[in-house]
């Protein structure tokens, strides 16, 4: 809800404390006149300023049906920016304090955000709203994190200068960075002398810096040293070496990560593999990039 909103939202909240049974009555008109576009819009917005940051209030909601009927509405009217904007919105709000992410889920509520957020590129309210509710779902529902960060970016792109938009676009990213990060070390912890399992999670640490700095902070530090670790450990496989330095110059460029260890990494490397172009050439460039000016 956007501030101005603030005063409804509370009244709503008073309203529907004194009806027992208003929010199944709620969800049962949203049911009946799922067709008319002006009456689901109403439903949704009343679905969201009643559930945010209530959490008895939207558990309430969740429990008589509120996220399979917002996301019919969300289904019928999809080419209908204020149902949009007011449906992804009630369901973040269902997912985070009602409880509802299984339920969302099922309902198909991570293809709906994706094409509202495809539709509607030029709103706003519906990019905040449906960066919100991504991240809700993958934190809470379990969703797949594949191309969540792709979306996030591709947001911020679409809306250069709003701070608003770009806040939750990179609250999206910095999950997506995070969850991603952790399992991958995770996975190179537990099979360190694991030659192929140490270059698989250093390509995806290289390919996860792509989402930039700000997504990526109190999580770069540990993905260096986990590149340097391997590289240390298999410091005689070329191949290693190559994937090795050229996630380190993505984390160096991309996230401005420490630099701390590369190029001394980095003269290992081109001392030991002369006889490999791949890995002098990512040497070559990395040393480049840590004695610019």
């Amino acid at each position: 809800l956007n501030s101005g909103s603030v005063a409804e939202a509370s009244q709503i909240r008073v309203e529907l404390a004194k009806a027992p049974g208003a929010h199944a009555s709620i969800v049962a008109a949203l049911h009946r006149c799922i067709e008319r576009r002006e009456l689901a819009e109403v439903a949704c917005r009343l679905v969201a300023a009643a559930s945010r940051q209530q959490v008895m209030s939207a558990a309430a909601f969740a429990a008589c049906g509120a996220v399979l009927e917002v996301s019919k509405a969300l289904d019928r009217h999809h080419s209908c920016r204020e149902v949009q904007r007011h449906g992804l919105h009630a369901l973040g709000c269902l997912v985070y304090y009602g409880g509802g992410a299984s339920k969302a889920m099922e309902a198909g509520a991570l293809a709906l955000t994706r094409r509202a957020l495809s539709v509607h590129r030029a709103s706003p309210s519906v990019a905040i709203a449906g960066c919100e509710l991504l991240r809700c779902l993958a934190e809470m529902g379990g969703a797949p994190l594949d191309g969540l960060g792709e979306t996030a970016q591709a947001v911020k792109r679409g809306f250069p200068t709003d701070q608003a938009v770009h806040r939750a676009a990179d609250q999206l990213l910095a999950f997506v960075v995070r969850r991603t990060a952790s399992a991958v070390g995770s996975l190179m912890d537990a099979a360190v002398c694991d030659e192929a399992t140490q270059r698989s999670g250093m390509c995806s640490l290289g390919q996860l810096a792509a989402h930039g700095g700000m997504a990526w902070r109190g999580v770069e530090a540990s993905a260096v040293g986990r590149v340097l670790r391997a590289m240390s450990v298999h410091a005689r496989s070329a191949e290693v070496q190559a994937v090795g330095l050229w996630a380190l110059g993505r984390l160096a460029e991309r996230v401005e990560a420490s630099v701390a260890g590369m190029q001394e990494a980095a003269e290992r490397a081109r001392q030991r593999h002369s006889g490999s172009a791949v890995v002098q050439r990512y040497a070559d460039q990395l040393t480049a990039y840590l004695q610019r000016p």
